[in-house]
């Protein structure tokens, strides 16, 4: 929770694929309690795939009542919490590029964003909070996983707050063709890519705690103690909050039957090619797309009276310079950095 006297906003993360509508509609009205208009609470998933289902709802799963009340309780708590323990902090900001750990999940010479930014709420004597920004899917482990895991970002967040002894905050950024790259699917890669992760985030965070009081050498020769400049600024918090309602339009899809032949025309082309040639990585990336599409068709034939989806977008501007936008769903590495 972040206050500059006129406004005031929250940031939650979640560890999962997603949040349903209602459950943040929910806990905006609970943020009410702490003084926090609703534009003024940001509710993000990392996009989780390790995370519980039943909390997303729409085309992927039902919304489970228990888990979302529940939800809302936990996160409704942990925003009252941090609203009653405001204190006074300084807004550093910067970044470091990350290149070993994602890739993009359609070519692997298409882009990726290997920014990472990070923003450091400072407080008198030791930080009060981190917040990571970085674009990539939350799936080192498979879908063959059953266990509970907050995944590569809960391996960063844990490493960060171990080591600041201050609560880390990760928000995904525009990563809908960026995957992560693993050495076996499991919690040992997990655990590499966080600490790759968090450990990168660590070093910027040690050089922006600089800012503001500097760091100095003693020089022997001049018997003076010239500073060093540190990377990264100190921001002036401005806060302010704006959502907008939004109506996308539905595709217009074909028959079932339709994507049914074509899948399986492409389908039994493609175990007649070799492995890894362009023209079959052309069929299959056909067969993907109908498969997709015919996936999403289904959907859509279940709900005839929707022609548009209704979703929101979301911006929180921190200070000059510094603003979070949030956007619902999988939005490509190109559209982000388009926005940007």
């Amino acid at each position: 929770v972040l206050d500059d006297s006129d406004s005031r906003v929250a940031l939650v993360s979640c560890d999962l694929l997603g949040v349903h509508p209602d459950v943040v509609a929910r806990i905006r009205e609970r943020a009410a309690e702490s003084g926090i208009a609703a534009e003024g609470v940001i509710v993000a998933a990392t996009h989780n795939h390790a995370g519980p289902a039943g909390l997303r709802g729409g085309m992927f799963a039902r919304l489970e009542d228990g888990l979302a009340d529940t939800l809302v309780q936990q996160i409704s708590g942990a925003i009252a919490a941090a609203a009653g323990e405001l204190r006074p902090a300084t807004l550093n900001v910067g970044s470091v590029t990350i290149d070993t750990v994602s890739m993009n999940r359609r070519h692997p010479d298409w882009p990726i964003d290997p920014i990472m930014r990070v923003l450091l709420v400072d407080g008198e004597d030791r930080p009060i909070a981190t917040l990571l920004n970085f674009a990539c899917h939350a799936t080192v482990l498979s879908g063959a996983n059953l266990m509970l895991s907050g995944e590569f970002p809960g391996a960063a967040r844990r490493l960060l707050t171990e080591q600041t002894g201050a609560p880390c905050v990760y928000l995904n950024g525009a990563c809908g063709n960026v995957n992560p790259v693993w050495i076996r699917q499991d919690f040992d890669s997990v655990e590499r890519v966080g600490q790759i992760i968090g450990g990168q985030a660590l070093r910027v965070i040690g050089e922006l705690r600089t800012l503001g009081p500097g760091q100095r050498a003693h020089n022997i020769r001049w018997d003076e103690f010239p500073e060093k400049p540190a990377p990264g600024r100190v921001v002036e918090p401005r806060l302010r909050a704006v959502r907008r309602d939004v109506e996308l339009p539905l595709r217009e899809f074909g028959a079932d039957e339709e994507y049914a032949a074509d899948a399986a025309a492409l389908r039994a082309k493609a175990v007649t090619l070799p492995e890894g040639s362009p023209a079959r990585r052309e069929a299959m990336a056909q067969l993907t797309r109908a498969e997709s599409e015919r996936w999403a068709a289904t959907w859509a034939r279940q709900q005839p009276e929707k022609t548009a989806r209704r979703t929101e977008i979301q911006a929180l501007r921190l200070g000059d310079g510094l603003a979070i936008l949030a956007l619902p769903g999988e939005f490509f590495v190109e559209t982000g950095a388009a926005i940007r």
